[in-house]
């Protein structure tokens, strides 16, 4: 048994990873402190913070008298949050890591339900997910979110080319994923859609139907909020943007498979991808028209073709005419 810990005991890390979220990390960390799992080593890792962050960490951790280990962290260098998920492992001595981001709450029984999963698999689980509570930027509960591979009911085919799999602030994984793999080599994916996947191809995924964590769905790197004003360019680069970050999660999924000998999934993501670079050509008008669409017709992608050319005429066409309206209806409130 790892850790010399009895069968019933698993030696949890619960890492909570920061990068310039000063006015939310007081209660990410609170959360973090406030968890009644043990053995429990706490590490809260910041991403060379640009503001006040890591001085509300040196103080909190300063006055921290509770059962938990802590851990400080601070990166010498912003590495992205890709970089920053790689030295998770590192950083780390726990059998099963509680992934935990700076602007959320987990709730104190977070870790504690996580590895009474963990063990129900016979520590088998790769990963161990959950639903969410939403909150708004005051702490106030404005529903719930489960994630999109339980409410999209996704196979291990879907869950290939799906470009949303589990909320990744949820996340617990097992040390055994990094070894499996290395670190993600594509420093624009989304970390969840690596993990989520990478842990269908290992031990699989376990699903706990209770929310553990306050999530702040409008203050997060997916966050939403002050679209509406944004121009057409911005929305078409906000787009690109969001194809980058899925190309990139589609390249490090068929570098995952080939490591571990998988061919079956391999050609899904092949054709997925030649699906999105043909819609980025479209959609930024990089191309002839009849040259891209005998291009097309000949990889039997004409489909794709032009529903993204009717959609990008669409966005071109209609989107001014949304956002005059918006601010219209806005002026009369």
């Amino acid at each position: 048994m790892e850790h010399g810990l009895s069968d019933s005991k698993v030696m949890a890390t619960f890492f909570l990873i920061t990068y310039n979220q000063e006015r939310y990390v007081r209660e990410a960390i609170e959360g973090a402190f406030s968890q009644t799992y043990s053995p429990l080593e706490i590490v809260i890792s910041d991403d060379c913070s640009s503001d006040g962050t890591f001085l509300i960490i040196e103080e909190m951790c300063a006055k921290y008298d509770g059962p938990h280990n802590i851990v400080i962290n601070r990166n010498k260098e912003n590495l992205g949050l890709i970089g920053h998920i790689n030295r998770i492992t590192s950083l780390s001595s726990g059998e099963l890591i509680v992934y935990a981001a700076g602007d959320d709450i987990s709730l104190p029984y977070r870790t504690a339900k996580l590895v009474e999963c963990y063990l129900a698999s016979s520590r088998k689980a790769s990963l161990i997910h959950s639903s969410v509570y939403l909150i708004d930027n005051d702490e106030n509960r404005v529903g719930m979110r489960l994630p999109p591979v339980i409410s999209g009911g996704l196979d291990i085919h879907g869950m290939a080319v799906s470009g949303a799999l589990i909320i990744g602030a949820t996340s617990a994984f097992t040390r055994n994923i990094n070894i499996i793999f290395g670190p993600i080599t594509y420093s624009k994916c989304i970390e969840d859609l690596v993990m989520g996947f990478r842990s269908a191809l290992t031990g699989g995924l376990e699903y706990m139907d209770e929310p553990l964590i306050l999530y702040r769905h409008e203050s997060g790197i997916t966050a939403k909020s002050g679209r509406r004003n944004q121009s057409f360019d911005e929305f078409l680069r906000r787009k690109l943007c969001d194809q980058d970050g899925y190309l990139a999660v589609l390249s490090q999924r068929l570098a995952d498979l080939k490591r571990i000998g998988n061919s079956d999934l391999q050609l899904p993501i092949i054709i997925k991808r030649a699906e999105e670079l043909l819609r980025r050509k479209v959609w930024t008008r990089n191309y002839r028209f009849f040259k891209l669409m005998s291009y097309s017709a000949k990889s039997d992608l004409l489909v794709v073709f032009f529903n993204s050319w009717f959609r990008q005429k669409k966005w071109r066409i209609f989107f001014p005419v949304q956002k005059l309206m918006h601010k219209r209806l806005k002026e009369r409130t």
